[in-house]
């Protein structure tokens, strides 16, 4: 059961009458949907949707968000990016975000045999070495446990700029998954 209600148009805000909000709405929603006429925010958006209670707010996620995903170079790799971010959503049992992103990561190569087998990504021969180390990087890093060991193995694979962006990567979405479960959008 939702916890929050959805502002997906801009007469969806409680606050909508006024006029400071409805300044804020309609910033939010040109910026998202330039040149629509009616625009809404879709069910995969939800986080943005319920952070729209608060316009501002919502358009500074979903534009770091936005960079994040599309702009930065070691998510340009974007079976590696879905990869992280489940791993996340698993890591924080975040299920609803987890499903959401299910048709992203098909998409963009990750079957539903590597989704399973995150869980056991030790031992399981399916996944690749590099497959291997963005799950035991995305677990240590939501963990808050990034052993020395395990940072340089990251910095070999990736570089120091790719480290540092991979890390962005996994913080990020480690916020979607905690922000996602606290609100509880619909199912």
């Amino acid at each position: 059961m939702a916890r929050i209600n959805t502002i997906r148009k801009p007469d969806d805000h409680p606050a909508h009458a006024n006029a400071v909000i409805r300044g804020d709405l309609a910033t939010l929603f040109d910026n998202l949907f330039p040149g629509v006429s009616d625009p809404w925010i879709d069910e995969a958006h939800d986080g943005v949707a319920i952070a729209a209670h608060n316009p501002r707010l919502a358009l500074q996620l979903a534009n770091l968000s936005k960079f994040v995903a599309l702009e930065l170079g070691w998510c340009q790799r974007a079976d590696l990016r879905e990869l992280a971010i489940q791993t996340v959503n698993l890591h924080f049992n975040s299920e609803y975000s987890f499903n959401t992103r299910l048709k992203i990561a098909e998409a963009v190569g990750i079957s539903a045999e590597t989704l399973r087998a995150i869980p056991h990504w030790e031992t399981d021969n399916s996944l690749s070495s590099e497959q291997k180390l963005v799950i035991a990087y995305s677990q240590a890093v939501a963990g808050g446990n990034v052993s020395d060991a395990l940072f340089a193995q990251v910095v070999a694979a990736f570089g120091e700029q790719g480290a540092v962006e991979f890390t962005t990567t996994v913080a990020l979405w480690s916020f979607w998954a905690m922000f996602l479960n606290a609100t509880r959008p619909g199912p």
